[in-house]
């Protein structure tokens, strides 16, 4: 890109000079020098002029030029920059995919109008905000849904997450990485862990000939890892609300309780027996807390817990007392090799990590209990 200024002779040579090298090294030179400061007011003017006349050159060569070396400029005239967004796939591309001069509303028609690629290039923008997510999510084809769920840097808000799963019930490629996103509710986060662990239900059913019975149990383990990974990023409020969805569910399992453990997010375990019992949450915590072993085994027995489990929720919940600190915190890489040895040597069963334990030990847990006991004083 040439680094001279912009002069009467490159209108000159625009005119004179037909060959399609020469106007896309004019589009070059304007485009780098529009930024400038320096560009007096009467070059300004004569750069726009000169823009104007190329973003309507008959060659793609000239008018793809120009959009690469104006993609990124924020001082780029906007006629110009929503000219270019509107042109063919490959003109329109970079500018789709880097502008800042484009607003959500510009972003927002654009993706309802656009082509596929179209589509795509907005999904992957560095930013997408919540209005632009919620017209891919409405509108946009499948390969644009896929770009725009794996961007971090989409703000993927309730109305968007839930168009999206109702437009791809099926789809576990859509789902899944909707699951990991930060910004959903818990009770949609909760409600796509499900749609995806079915799905993969079904597909070990039908293309590994898998018996029902363990594909279900390879389900419910799935469901529940993705369900304590997401545990983390919650909110007391939200996760509260995940109890309470899963209990009605019935999937507040004992060994979804006894993971979450594991990996010491003892608010949900808090939450889940008091769910569970009817217990306030203030009594539950000193009853598990507190008041010592007693304590824990009548909060267990009155949630229906299996009994073949409770060593493994004893073991954990000592492991938690005597590795956490004064001031309450928890080295957690710590605390998790603390409670794999000790599962380990309850059971006397070896596995590589957590998950795994708890996979095996899932088999001494027998049907799942019911979900509740209501009107507990």
């Amino acid at each position: 890109m040439s680094s001279e200024k912009l002069t009467i002779a490159d209108v000159e040579r625009l005119l004179t000079d037909t060959s399609e090298d020469a106007r896309a090294a004019v589009a070059a030179k304007v485009a780098s020098q529009f930024g400038s400061i320096e560009l007096a007011p009467r070059e300004r003017e004569l750069a726009h002029e000169i823009l104007g006349y190329l973003v309507r050159d008959v060659a793609v060569s000239v008018r793809e030029a120009l959009s690469r070396c104006i993609n990124d400029n924020p001082t780029a005239p906007r006629n110009i920059v929503l000219h270019l967004a509107r042109d063919i796939d490959q003109v329109a591309i970079p500018i789709l995919e880097r502008s800042p001069v484009l607003t959500d509303e510009d972003l927002v028609g654009l993706v309802y109008y656009g082509s596929s690629d179209k589509q795509c290039a907005i999904a992957g923008r560095a930013v997408v905000g919540a209005p632009v997510s919620e017209a891919i999510a409405h509108r946009g084809d499948r390969s644009a849904v896929l770009t725009l769920v794996q961007n971090s840097g989409a703000v993927i808000n309730e109305a968007a997450a839930t168009m999206l799963v109702q437009r791809y019930a099926d789809d576990a490629d859509v789902a899944a990485p909707l699951v990991q996103r930060s910004e959903l509710p818990a009770l949609l986060v909760e409600r796509l862990i499900a749609m995806v662990s079915e799905q993969m239900r079904e597909y070990l059913v039908v293309h590994h000939e898998i018996d029902g019975r363990m594909a279900a149990t390879l389900e419910e383990q799935a469901r529940e890892r993705t369900t304590t990974n997401a545990l983390g990023r919650m909110g007391n409020d939200d996760l509260r609300g995940l109890v309470a969805q899963l209990a009605e569910n019935g999937r507040l399992s004992a060994t979804l309780i006894l993971r979450a453990a594991c990996i010491g997010e003892m608010r949900f375990v808090e939450a889940a027996f008091a769910e569970l019992t009817g217990v306030p949450d203030e009594r539950i915590w000193r009853l598990i807390h507190d008041v010592g072993a007693l304590g824990f085994r009548a909060v267990y027995a009155r949630a229906g817990m299996p009994e073949a489990l409770y060593p493994a929720f004893r073991r954990v919940l000592d492991t938690y007392h005597a590795v956490r600190s004064s001031d309450g915190s928890l080295e957690l890489e710590l605390y998790r090799h603390h409670v794999l040895e000790g599962l380990q040597e309850t059971f006397e069963t070896v596995a590589p990590d957590l998950d795994s334990m708890i996979d095996k030990l899932a088999q001494l847990a027998g049907p799942r209990p019911a979900p509740r006991a209501r009107n507990v004083a």
